[in-house]
C-alpha cells in the first residue's frame, strides 16, 4: 500500500519524494565536498592492533588544525569538515603528529585534476619516514584544478609494515582525508633554486627552480656567457673555476631575481682513478662520520656500500703538522679500521708503506696523523678509508664482508704563516761557562737561521755551540726564514759570563715564618731601577742571579727589603753584602748593612765602590733572620733565615736595547702586577694599531700570547694569573715587525 504525504500543494507518493531528496544530494556536494568521490576507501587497522596506540592525532597546514583520536577511529573522512585554501606555487608548511612513543611513516597525496584517483608518485606531495612528529612543507604544483575542493589523503602506518599507498589499508595505523580549495596566484613570483652538485668534477650540473608564486617565464644566467630560459635547465661548464648563477622569474604580477655568487665550482684536479674499487657484501659495520682535521664529513651507514667522495670531499691541510682523525663506526662494536693514502698518486694503494692510520677492534676510533712538509702544493691524492668488524680481512683492495669504502682527496699544501721564533740554551746564568750550546726552538718549518751573539760572531748554523771570549753581559738574537718570510727574535741580556769561576758559599735556611718578600733599588732621583718580588723559598735561599740590578759607577742608591711573616713577628735581623773586589768571598768589610730592628721592611742607602768601573758585574746578598745574632752570608740551615743572591751590573742602566726604545709612549703597569694582570697604555697616537704580544722567561720560553689593540683613548689588559713569581718579558711586534720589550714583575 502506497502512503500520502499531504503538503499544502497536495499529495505524493513518499517513494518519489524521498527520491528527490536524494537526487538533490550530488549537487549539494558539488558545492560543499569534493566533487570526485575517492575511488578506493582505506580500511581501519585490525582490532588486537590498536592496543599499540598509533595513528594520527594531529594535522596541522594553514587553517587546518585538527586533534583526534588515532587509530582507534580507524579512516576518517574530514574532506566535507574540514579543508584550507592554498594557493599554487608556494610552499606551506605540514606538520602531522603520530604517536611519539613509536615511529612511523606518512605519505601525504592530493587529488589534483578531481578525478578521483590519487597517482601514487605524481600526486605526492610530503613523505616522512620513521617518525613521530612529521614537519616540512608541501606545493601544490599549478597544474592542480583551481576553484574546487580537492581530496587530501594522509596516510600512516607502522614504521616497519609496508609503506603506506594510497588506498593501502594499514596495520597498525590509519588513514585521514581533507580537503583543499586552491585560489588563484595574484602575487608576484619569489626566486629559489638549488643544484645538484655545488662542486662539480665533470662541469655538468642540473638545476631546479624552487621558485614560488608560479612564475611563467626563467630566464637563467650561468656566470660564463651562457643563458638559459627552461624551467630545469642542465648546463655543462666548459672551463674549471667558480662561477656566480642568477635567475630571474616573471609572473603577471612581476618580476624577481635570484643571484648566488661563486655558487658552483668545477674543479679538475681529482686524484688519479683507483685501481680497484671494493665493494660491500652485506652491511652493518660501516662508517658514519669521517673527521681529519677540521673537515667533517657525515655518510650515510655501510648499507651505501662504496662512497666515493673524491669530487665534493676535497681535504686541503698543511703539511708538516698532526691533524686528528676520527671515524665514528656504525655498529657500536668493535671494529677494525685503516686509512691508506695513495701518496705517489699512481692510483695503486701499497698495503704497508702507504697506510698511514689502523685502529683495530675499536668502536669510533681516533687517532693523529703528521703530514709531510711540502714547499708548494702537492697533487690531489686519494685518501681510502675502510671499517669491517674486528679480525676482518685487511687490505686496501679487500671487499670488506660487513664493512664500507669511502675515498676522499688530500690536497697537502705549504706552510702559510711567518716563522715563530724561538730558541733555548744551556747556558746558566751567572757562571763563567763561556762555551753555549743554542737550540732552534722556532716553529712553521724555517729554512734558514742566522744568530748574532752580542759579541760581533754570528752563525747560519740551526744549533750552533759558541764560544765567548771574554766576560760580561750579550744580548743574543736569532732571525729566521722560511718560504713565507723572514722574523727576528732579540734576548736582552741573554748570556751574563762571570769574569772568573768563583764559588760563593752557600746559605740555607727553615723559613718557615720569615722571609724576603721584596727587593726594591731607587736611584738618586727617586726613580725605581729594579724591583723583584719573591715568596718563601723551602731551602731558605733564592737564587735570582738572572734578575739584573742595573746601577751608575759611584752613584749612591737606596735600598728597601720587606719581610714577609705568618706570625705576628716584626723584628728582625737584615743584612746586604756586595762582593765589590768580586773575588768570590763576601768578606766584613764588603757588608753594607747589617740592622736588628723591627717593622716589616728594612731601608738602606749605599754607593757604588770605585772598584767596579763601568761594565763590571758582581753578586749582591740579602739575608733576614728572626735572631739578633751577627749576621753571615755563609749561615747553614738556620731556623727562620732566608737568603736571597741578585747580579749587580754597573753602566749598563743608559745602553737601553733597540726594543725598548722603539716604543718610548708604551706604559705597562701595575710593575710589579700582584696578581698578573697587566694594563698597556700607548701615548703615540702615530704608532696606534694591532700588536702582537708574547710574554717569556729571561730563557726566551714563550709563557703565553696574545693579540692587543692599542690606541691613545683605549688601552689593553692581559690577564696572566697562571704565571709564577719571577721576572718576565713582554714583547710586542707590529704590522711591520718591528719590537718592542718590556720587562715586569710577578709579585
Amino acid at each position: 500500500m502506497t502512503k500520502l504525504l499531504r503538503l499544502p500543494d497536495g499529495a505524493f507518493p513518499l517513494l518519489l519524494v524521498i527520491c528527490g531528496i536524494f537526487s538533490l544530494l550530488p549537487a549539494q556536494a558539488q558545492q560543499n565536498c569534493p566533487a570526485a568521490a575517492s575511488a578506493c576507501t582505506p580500511g581501519a587497522a585490525p582490532a588486537a592492533n590498536l592496543r599499540f596506540g598509533m595513528g594520527i592525532t594531529q594535522v596541522q597546514l594553514e587553517s587546518i588544525q585538527n586533534t583526534t583520536a588515532g587509530a582507534q577511529d580507524g579512516y576518517k573522512d574530514y574532506s566535507c569538515t574540514v579543508g584550507t585554501t592554498l594557493v599554487p606555487g608556494k610552499d606551506y608548511p605540514i606538520t602531522i603528529t603520530t604517536n611519539a612513543s613509536v615511529n612511523e611513516n606518512v605519505r601525504v597525496w592530493l587529488d589534483l585534476n578531481n578525478d578521483g584517483t590519487f597517482n601514487a608518485t605524481q600526486e605526492l606531495l610530503f613523505s616522512s619516514k620513521a617518525q613521530g612528529v612529521h614537519k616540512g612543507s608541501i606545493r601544490v604544483p599549478n597544474t592542480a584544478v583551481v576553484g574546487q575542493r580537492l581530496r587530501l589523503r594522509i596516510a600512516a602506518d607502522y614504521a616497519l609494515s609496508p609503506v603506506p599507498t594510497p588506498c593501502s589499508t594499514p596495520e597498525y595505523s590509519q588513514t585521514e582525508d581533507y580537503s583543499i580549495t586552491l585560489a588563484a596566484n595574484t602575487s608576484a613570483p619569489t626566486a629559489d633554486f638549488t643544484v645538484d652538485q655545488p662542486v662539480s668534477c665533470t662541469g655538468c650540473v642540473q638545476f631546479t627552480d624552487l621558485s614560488q608564486n608560479l612564475p611563467a617565464t626563467w630566464q637563467w644566467s650561468f656566470g660564463d656567457g651562457t643563458s638559459s630560459t627552461e624551467q630545469h635547465p642542465r648546463h655543462c661548464y666548459a672551463a674549471p673555476g667558480t662561477y656566480t648563477v642568477s635567475l630571474t622569474i616573471t609572473n603577471a604580477a612581476g618580476t624577481n631575481t635570484l643571484t648566488r655568487a661563486g655558487y658552483i665550482f668545477y674543479d679538475t684536479a681529482q686524484p688519479i682513478a683507483a685501481s680497484c674499487t671494493p665493494t660491500t657484501a652485506e652491511h652493518g659495520f660501516g662508517i658514519t662520520r669521517f673527521t681529519f682535521g677540521p673537515f667533517i664529513n657525515n655518510t650515510p651507514t655501510g648499507q651505501a656500500g662504496y662512497e666515493d667522495y673524491t669530487c665534493n670531499g676535497k681535504i686541503r691541510l698543511t703539511g708538516g703538522y698532526q691533524y686528528p682523525i676520527a671515524v665514528a663506526t656504525e655498529s657500536g662494536s668493535p671494529q677494525d679500521t685503516r686509512v691508506w693514502l695513495d701518496a705517489n698518486n699512481d692510483g695503486v694503494f701499497e698495503p704497508v708503506k702507504e697506510l698511514v692510520f689502523e685502529a683495530l677492534s675499536k668502536a669510533n676510533p681516533s687517532g693523529t696523523i703528521t703530514l709531510p712538509y711540502v714547499t708548494a702544493a702537492s697533487q690531489p691524492m686519494r685518501l681510502r678509508v675502510i671499517s669491517d668488524f674486528a679480525g676482518a680481512a685487511a687490505g686496501p683492495c679487500t671487499n670488506p664482508r660487513l664493512g664500507q669504502v669511502e675515498d676522499y682527496t688530500l690536497v697537502i699544501l705549504p706552510v702559510t704563516q711567518l716563522p715563530v721564533v724561538q730558541f733555548a740554551s744551556n747556558h746558566i746564568q751567572g757562571t763563567c761557562i763561556r762555551e753555549i750550546r743554542f737550540t732552534d726552538q722556532t716553529t712553521n718549518f724555517p729554512n734558514s737561521w742566522r744568530w748574532d751573539f752580542g759579541d760581533g760572531k754570528t752563525s747560519t748554523e740551526k744549533s750552533p755551540l759558541h764560544t765567548y771570549a771574554a766576560p760580561g753581559l750579550y744580548s743574543v738574537s736569532l732571525t729566521a726564514t722560511n718560504n713565507v718570510g723572514t722574523v727576528t727574535l732579540s734576548q736582552p741580556d741573554y748570556v751574563y759570563i762571570t769574569p772568573e769561576c768563583l764559588q760563593y758559599c752557600t746559605s740555607t735556611g727553615t723559613s718557615t715564618f720569615a722571609w724576603i718578600s721584596k727587593v726594591s733599588v731607587n736611584n738618586s732621583a727617586g726613580a725605581t731601577v729594579f724591583t723583584s718580588a719573591s715568596t718563601s723559598e723551602p731551602t731558605g735561599y733564592g737564587n735570582y742571579l738572572t734578575r739584573f740590578i742595573r746601577v751608575q759607577p759611584q752613584e749612591t742608591y737606596a735600598m728597601s727589603v720587606a719581610f714577609g711573616t705568618t706570625t705576628a713577628v716584626t723584628q728582625h735581623t737584615t743584612a746586604v753584602w756586595l762582593d765589590g773586589n768580586r773575588n768570590g768571598i763576601f768578606e766584613s768589610t764588603e757588608l753594607l748593612y747589617a740592622a736588628y730592628e723591627a717593622g716589616l721592611e728594612h731601608k738602606l742607602t749605599f754607593k757604588i765602590p770605585t772598584q767596579l768601573p763601568a761594565g763590571a758585574a758582581t753578586r749582591l746578598r740579602v739575608q733576614v733572620n728572626t735572631s739578633a745574632l751577627p749576621p753571615n752570608p755563609c749561615s747553614i740551615s738556620t731556623s727562620n733565615l732566608e737568603t736571597e743572591d741578585y747580579t749587580l751590573v754597573v753602566g749598563q742602566q743608559a745602553l737601553a736595547t733597540a726594543p725598548a726604545q722603539a716604543l718610548a709612549a708604551l706604559t705597562v703597569y701595575p710593575n710589579p702586577t700582584s696578581d698578573g694582570t697587566l694594563h698597556l697604555r700607548l701615548a703615540d697616537g702615530n704608532r696606534s694599531g694591532t700588536y702582537a704580544a708574547t710574554v717569556e722567561n729571561l730563557l726566551g720560553k714563550r709563557l703565553a700570547a696574545s693579540v692587543v689593540h692599542l690606541t691613545p683613548d683605549a688601552e689593553a689588559t692581559m690577564h696572566l694569573p697562571e704565571l709564577p713569581h719571577g721576572l718576565y718579558l713582554l714583547r710586542l711586534r707590529d704590522a711591520n715587525g718591528n719590537t718592542t720589550v718590556r720587562r715586569f714583575a710577578r709579585e
